[in-house]
């Protein structure tokens, strides 16, 4: 019997069926993007399993490349809550899915449709006209993934996907690289191979390394030391400035010396305070312990750096979970990275037997799958082709040490309280042009964790960067004075030079990704092609339909 003071709210149950989401892949692109491959849509209360297999054929060079060039085909699956038209809520989601008024009291719609990023403003066009050309990167993106549109209204959900994806790629490799805009159909630039500097970063958060402890019994007066006179006709205050001192005249003591004007202050160089002859500081236990705590959760709180919510990331911190938060950014579910293998042929004629002709072909592969969820989504297949990146001019630190002192020690660097290494421009350039300045930060005794590309002898890379034919043969940017900037991490600029067609596309791609998705979708029943006659009155009229009357 039911109870009569509860109210169901279990969604009615429906016959699960299966639907095929099979898909041929034919397209192109070059290196240095991330390229768009093939998208599928996933309605609300699906999952899915299957396989992506993705091929890629390296068109021809004159010469063998010497470097390594690596793909990387990565499945990611985008839920709808990751949009930025629904805020990160299921209920403003449910409303606009229902096309209820949303949360600040208007219609959110579910699919935003017709607008794309025209580098500094969202314009929407509600009758497109022409969105085969000059249409801010739409040709290049659905060209990419081989859809064919006209001037009918599209929704925007497979850029809005992609965009999501590299911004998502973005907030985890570097706070320092920008972000996109959703509607930007221009494709981004990849990532950099890792090429074994991964470990530097720009910064880092130095209280969480160093732990702070709160001194108690500070509440004493201790005696002010100073080697600078100060004069003035009366009166007992300082100015704060040099600038204050003449403007206002409102102060009547400034120091003669040893002091740097900073605008609206002074900064004293030759004062100080004789903490030893006011009182004692003091330092429990508990101080230590505390700092020590404070640290292992600030560890644990900067692997939240993603998440764009503080509120989010304190209750994830109080041990709340968080149900809808893992729905509001891509997940990767699938990824395989292989370096192309090369074949080179030679000329047959007499006359040519020296010229050479060669391709590069890899071949990537791996299942994909995702449970049931109720918010839908996109699965967006990409791939990214970049040329490893050789630091030829990579500093060698053995060779530039001259005295103990400077190898580990385990002794003295177990004692650090840090462990953490400034690390010089002249660590990827040993020529560069301000090489002591700081590049970033990595661990301790970095330096021997090695990694290196070493380019000798004929290929030697010449300290005025001049072109020598046989260098053509390594595909790199040569970067002058590196840092950690955004080509630090992404392809950008990357040349073609080393292709015999340097305007068409360099790389063919072929894909097949079959997905079984597990589903609410009715589906109709087979239908059989029938002549002009109707089996179903055939077969009626052969049926005794009368009835016995008593």
């Amino acid at each position: 019997m039911r109870n009569t003071e509860m109210i169901p709210n279990v969604p009615v149950s429906f016959q699960r069926t299966r639907r095929m989401s099979k898909g041929r892949v034919l397209t192109s692109g070059d290196a240095g993007k991330i390229l768009p491959i093939k998208a599928d849509p996933i309605l609300r209360e699906e999952g899915f399993s299957g396989n992506v297999n993705v091929s890629v054929e390296m068109m021809e060079t004159s010469e063998k490349p010497v470097n390594a060039i690596v793909a990387k085909a990565c499945t990611y699956f985008v839920p709808y809550l990751a949009f930025d038209q629904f805020n990160g809520s299921i209920d403003e989601l449910n409303r606009s899915y229902s096309k209820e008024n949303g949360i600040a009291g208007s219609p959110v719609s579910f699919f935003e449709k017709n607008k794309y990023y025209n580098g500094s403003s969202v314009v929407t066009d509600s009758t497109p006209t022409d969105m085969d050309t000059g249409d801010n990167g739409r040709s290049t993106f659905y060209g990419t993934l081989g859809l064919h549109h006209g001037v009918a209204d599209m929704n925007n959900s497979y850029v809005q996907s992609y965009n999501a994806i590299v911004n998502h790629r973005r907030k985890a490799r570097s706070t320092s690289l920008a972000l996109r805009n959703e509607f930007d159909h221009n494709l981004a630039e990849a990532f950099w191979p890792n090429e074994g500097n991964s470990h530097i970063m720009a910064d880092f958060d130095q209280k969480l390394i160093d732990g702070e402890v709160t001194l108690g019994s500070l509440s004493f007066q201790a005696p002010i030391y100073s080697k600078t006179q100060y004069e003035g006709s009366s009166g007992n205050t300082f100015a704060a400035s040099a600038a204050d001192w003449g403007a206002t005249g409102n102060h009547t003591m400034i120091p003669i010396g040893g002091y740097v004007d900073e605008g609206d202050h002074f900064k004293y160089t030759d004062m100080w305070a004789e903490l030893t002859e006011g009182g004692l500081g003091t330092m429990s236990l508990a101080d230590i312990e505390q700092a020590r705590k404070t640290a292992a959760f600030a560890k644990i709180r900067s692997a939240y750096d993603g998440i764009d919510d503080e509120y989010i990331i304190d209750l994830l911190m109080q041990g709340i979970t968080v149900p809808t938060e893992v729905m509001k950014q891509p997940m990767l579910i699938g990824s395989q990275t292989g370096m192309f293998a090369f074949s080179q042929r030679f000329a047959t004629d007499s006359g040519n037997l020296d010229d050479t002709a060669t391709n590069g072909f890899v071949s990537l592969g791996y299942r994909v799958r995702a449970p049931r969820t109720s918010i839908g989504g996109i699965v967006m297949t990409c791939l990214e082709i970049a040329p490893e990146r050789i630091w030829e001019r990579k500093k060698d630190y053995f060779l530039y040490t001259t005295d103990t002192d400077r190898l580990p020690n385990a002794f003295r660097d177990s004692l650090d309280p840090e462990k953490i290494s400034s690390v010089q421009k002249s660590h990827l350039d040993a020529n560069h042009s301000t090489p002591d300045a700081t590049l970033g930060y990595a661990p301790l005794n970095h330096e021997y964790n090695r990694d290196q590309i070493n380019v000798g002898g004929k290929f030697y890379r010449p300290s005025n960067d001049a072109y020598t034919e046989v260098r053509s043969r390594i595909w790199t940017n040569e970067t002058t004075d590196p840092s950690l900037s955004t080509d630090f991490y992404l392809c950008t600029n990357l040349h073609k030079k080393i292709f015999a067609d340097q305007v068409s596309d360099s790389f063919e791609i072929t894909a097949v990704s079959d997905l079984t998705v597990d589903t609410n979708v009715v589906f109709g029943d087979r239908l059989i092609e029938a002549d002009a006659t109707s089996d179903y009155d055939d077969i009626t009229n052969l049926v005794d339909s009368t009835r016995i009357s008593k």
